[in-house]
């Protein structure tokens, strides 16, 4: 088990990993994470540098219920409003790409460090899943809480 703990991460991860790119529409967030059946993303800069990550959680919260007006004074006539109107429409404008509403802080640990590492990491840091990068910062892989169980049970270790 000690021997296996201390293979690096790259060999634990996966490479053809999912990602977004800021600027990108929410809407399309959701359909990447649908089709890809994940339910979590890292979000990368133009250089492939991971600046956020975008979960069910972030994209749900979007949608929580608002607290809408019934009525706007406007010049001293009160206007009435569509409270379901009035809360998808502020709701549209207020965020519509995914730094809107994904966190900023992300931890992210180097292929090269091991999977003891990566285990410590998710669990100090309450994380279900790390980016994984290369030296120069840039995105080459992913490892989840899932693929490590995986791969114990696959070494029938656990």
């Amino acid at each position: 088990m000690d021997k296996l703990m201390q293979k690096p991460v790259k060999d634990f991860m996966k490479k053809d990993v999912v990602s977004v790119k800021k600027g990108e529409n929410i809407k399309n967030v959701f359909k990447v994470m649908d089709k890809h059946g994940i339910l979590g993303l890292p979000v990368v800069s133009e250089d492939k540098g991971v600046i956020g990550v975008v979960t069910e959680t972030d994209l749900l919260a979007h949608f929580t219920t608002l607290e809408t007006p019934l009525a706007i004074s406007i010049l001293g006539s009160l206007i009435y409003v569509d409270p379901q109107k009035w809360s998808d429409n502020l709701k549209d404008q207020c965020a519509e790409l995914v730094e809107d509403v994904m966190s900023p802080k992300v931890y992210t640990i180097i292929e090269d460090q091991t999977l003891q590492e990566a285990i410590e990491l998710m669990a100090k840091k309450e994380v279900s899943r790390l980016p994984v990068v290369n030296k120069k910062g840039e995105l080459v892989g992913i490892i989840s809480r899932k693929d490590i169980v995986h791969q114990l049970a696959k070494q029938k270790i656990v």
